[in-house]
């Protein structure tokens, strides 16, 4: 579009160029048009094509459109110029253009009023005889005639200073307070993000102390009774030993809390970073800290069977490496807590190339099972995942003890709380019985190694 306008402007500005060398007797012979003359139209060309140059150099047309302003009176090109540069040249630009526009065409104005009749461009329009343009010898025109020529010289200079001037100063003020919305947009958008990240510190904080003050208290009290109950027992080593491991989870509690509390509070719980988890204490949730894990739930007197092969750990991004070690202590946590006293197989194994695999089971209890199977031996949880296979692994025998005491206190909110991780990262899950063994099977896709 701006090319289509320039090249409107350039033709317009060529026909009104060469009407303007009608001021001129040098590009005329007998009312011919000169050898100068034809020179002066063919220089008008490469002259109008600074109009091209408008929006970007300004300065351009003006300049040139001065010089014609100041050789025959031709003040269009530099009204042009004056125009673009009202638009986007600096203030003190645009004041001293505006004074040297000014100047040149009341100057051109003027030579033109007081001139003769028939070198003023305008008198074509008042003239009955076109062969009287740039006629000295010609009978000057009437009072009227001349009047009316003058009239209309002022009257172009006026409206042309008055366009390139009012409307440029208009469209000027216009962009202003566009930047300027613009700017207050930005700046209400960035004070609503700012207000709604107080407002989630805010939330962020209240919640951190709630965790802090109402559960530090009662784990450090835990770690102290089980402390003294260690020290107490020193006759009797099964309660000792119990005593010695209940005090070491209340402690790695206390540090999971602090760990805790202090993601929350500064937003990034979600966000670690994979080097901050490199070197996060065994405490944290990390695929490292699954022997600790182990080892934790081995200390209750729980018999677990592990096999654990971890490969890539560096590679594995953040978010599967917590949520392995997640998956596999919610499913300790589950044996623990409906099945105590039963062995619990354990296998893990990670690789980048092959993805994460990880399988718990245990026996079930003959009785009081809220996971009893439908009437066939497969269990599917959800749409869309396959039966548990056949290979499943058999865990021992289904009452080793005799005595089984399920929990009535679990919600499910664990075994779900898996099905949403493993979902999250796209891969598949079974949790359900399978020839008399209650298990856990997720299968998480490989991901990129990075040597």
């Amino acid at each position: 579009m701006s090319i289509v306008i320039g090249v409107v402007l350039l033709l317009f500005g060529l026909f009104a160029s060469v009407m303007a060398l009608t001021s001129n007797t040098w590009a005329f012979d007998d009312g011919i048009i000169s050898n100068t003359g034809m020179l002066g139209v063919f220089l008008l060309a490469p002259v109008w094509g600074t109009v091209f140059l408008r929006h970007k150099w300004p300065w351009a047309p003006f300049i040139t459109g001065a010089l014609l302003t100041a050789g025959w009176g031709d003040a269009l090109l530099l009204l042009i110029g004056l125009f673009h540069l009202v638009i986007r040249a600096s203030k003190r630009q645009t004041i001293v253009a505006s004074a040297v526009a000014s100047i040149l065409v009341t100057a051109s104005t003027v030579r033109m009023c007081l001139g003769p009749a028939q070198l003023n461009p305008f008198a074509i329009l008042f003239l009955t005889d076109p062969e009287q343009m740039t006629n000295l010898d010609a009978p000057t025109p009437s009072a009227d005639s001349l009047l009316a020529i003058t009239l209309v010289t002022i009257a172009a200079a006026i409206i042309g200073l008055g366009i390139s001037l009012g409307v440029g100063a208009l469209l000027r003020r216009t962009k202003r307070m566009e930047a300027v919305e613009t700017i207050a947009a930005r700046e209400t958008q960035r004070n609503d993000s700012l207000s709604a990240e107080l407002a989630r510190q805010s939330e962020r904080e209240l919640l951190a102390r709630e965790l802090h003050d109402t559960l530090s208290h009662r784990l450090s009290v835990i770690s102290l009774h089980s402390g003294a109950l260690e020290v107490g027992s020193k006759d009797d080593g099964d309660v000792a030993s119990t005593a010695s491991a209940l005090r070491q989870e209340a402690h790695a509690s206390l540090e999971d809390l602090r760990h805790l509390v202090g993601g929350v509070r500064e937003g990034t719980l979600a966000n670690a970073g994979q080097q901050k988890e490199a070197s996060a204490p065994p405490s944290l949730a990390s695929m490292r800290s699954i022997p600790q894990l182990v080892a934790s739930v081995q200390s209750t007197g729980t018999i677990i069977r592990p096999s654990i092969i971890i490969q890539d750990v560096e590679s594995a991004p953040t978010v599967l490496d917590r949520a392995v070690y997640r998956i596999v202590q919610e499913s300790l946590t589950n044996a623990m807590k409906h099945a105590p006293g039963a062995p619990v197989t354990l296998e893990v194994t990670v690789s980048a190339a092959l993805g994460t695999h990880v399988v718990v089971a245990n026996p079930m209890p003959p009785s009081t099972n809220r996971f009893q199977p439908p009437t066939n031996s497969f269990s599917e949880v959800a749409p869309g995942i396959p039966p548990y296979p056949t290979s499943a692994p058999s865990v021992g025998s289904t009452n080793p003890t005799g005595q089984w005491d399920l929990s009535s206190t679990g919600s499910g909110a664990g075994l779900e709380g898996i099905r949403e991780r493993v979902s999250m990262l796209e891969g598949e899950v079974f949790i359900g019985v399978h020839d008399g063994s209650f298990i856990i099977d997720a299968k998480l896709p490989a991901f990129t190694h990075r040597s």
